[in-house]
């Protein structure tokens, strides 16, 4: 875990530098509000095609030599990137990016699988987002001040720090390498990718929205907010409520049924956006702001672990590798879908039509979690069970991936 955790702090502190960087520079080079949110589109679209290729890299390099390389995609072309502010040349190295990111968090989420112990899922990723989230805290609402600082370029170019995990790669990969095989080795199988998408398809739907939410925040705050100060501020805002709230909530799901945190944090989501809406409309308010990117980061670090512990035990440990693929994909694709609508309402109508879209969508996500969110679809050896067990069981199933 030590080792994993290091990588992660490597890795996503260049991620989380460049997240509302990348979109300014591109700005600069005369991109217009769609070019900018096509730039962390093309990063998510980049990272779920390797996220669907990281099972057969694994096994024609191994683990070592895979974490290395991702490390290698994310950090070397950030200083790349500072060369050139045209549109072309950004979506280029901001396409190579989003392989090693994508390379990377399939491996870190199911690393975290594997290494966690047994009833201590929640605990184990709730501290792996903590990792995540820290960097994104210190390093994500600190990029417009340290633009204004040191330059756009000079801030590009520190986007290069994921390859100082490169001496922690070795040790992670061996520890991993080790244990993946278990569930094959005590004659468990990989079911078909449908019949474990079918299973874990509400968690990946909140995820999917509340990522988009958060992405969108995250790419456009230096751009709805009137002050490079204010847009440090709702950056700390979303990312340090986040970051407690990741933590937070994975040791919570060790102890509750998922269903009412869920509801809970979607609701959280849903009203969080709407003050935004509020925030950047026809009468802005600073208070209204901030309140509201409170209450999204809530959302938005509670759901990453309890989507992610929930999944994983939907899916059962011989199927970790699908599920981490699967959540991955959720939350890239969400974040990258996220910043290229709002980037598309904000060029067709206003900032806050694309927030008012986003509040609904969780807020129909809330209500269905409250009628749908106990029902689990039981895989064909999990319904030789089902008779012995008595209603609103799949929640009380002890939520351990090791079952």
């Amino acid at each position: 875990m030590p080792h994993l955790l290091l990588v992660v702090l490597c890795c996503f502190a260049g991620f989380a530098l460049l997240v509302p960087v990348s979109p300014v520079w591109a700005l600069r080079g005369g991109a217009d509000e769609f070019g900018s949110g096509l730039v962390t589109a093309v990063l998510m679209a980049a990272t779920v095609l390797a996220q669907l290729c990281v099972r057969a890299v694994l096994r024609r390099i191994g683990w070592t030599w895979t974490l290395a390389l991702g490390a290698l995609l994310l950090g070397l072309p950030a200083p790349l990137q500072a060369l050139s502010d045209q549109l072309p040349a950004v979506l280029g190295t901001t396409a190579l990016r989003g392989l090693g990111f994508g390379i990377l968090t399939v491996c870190g989420s199911t690393a975290v699988a594997v290494l966690a112990p047994r009833g201590k899922q929640g605990a184990a990723i709730g501290l792996y987002g903590l990792a995540i989230a820290v960097p994104q805290v210190l390093l994500t609402p600190a990029a417009p001040w340290l633009v204004s600082a040191i330059g756009l370029p000079a801030v590009l170019a520190c986007g290069a720090l994921p390859v100082l995990a490169l001496p922690w790669t070795r040790g992670l990969g061996r520890a991993v390498a080790a244990r993946v095989d278990e569930p094959a080795r005590s004659g468990e199988r990989d079911e078909p990718a449908t019949a474990v998408l079918r299973r874990i398809a509400l968690p990946l739907v909140l995820l999917l929205l509340v990522t988009s939410s958060g992405g969108a925040v995250l790419t456009f705050a230096p751009q709805f907010t009137p002050t490079p100060a204010l847009a440090t501020a709702a950056l700390l805002a979303t990312t340090a409520t986040a970051a407690v709230a990741r933590w937070g909530c994975g040791m919570l799901v060790d102890r509750f049924p998922p269903r009412p945190i869920n509801f809970a944090l979607a609701v959280s989501g849903s009203a969080g956006l709407l003050l935004i809406t509020l925030a950047v409309g026809p009468a802005p308010g600073t208070t209204t702001l901030l309140a509201g990117m409170l209450l999204l980061g809530v959302a938005y670090g509670g759901l990453q672990s309890v989507t992610l512990v929930q999944a994983f035990d939907r899916a059962g440990t011989a199927n970790r590798h699908t599920t981490s693929v699967a959540w991955n994909i959720g939350f890239d694709s969400g974040t990258g879908l996220g910043s290229l609508l709002l980037g598309v309402a904000a060029g067709a109508a206003t900032f806050a039509t694309g927030f008012a879209g986003l509040s609904a969508a969780l807020a129909a996500a809330a209500l269905a979690v409250l009628l749908f969110g106990g029902r689990t679809p039981r895989s064909p050896a999990e319904a030789v069970d089902a008779p012995q067990q008595g209603p609103g069981a799949d929640e009380r199933r002890g939520h351990d991936l090791q079952r």
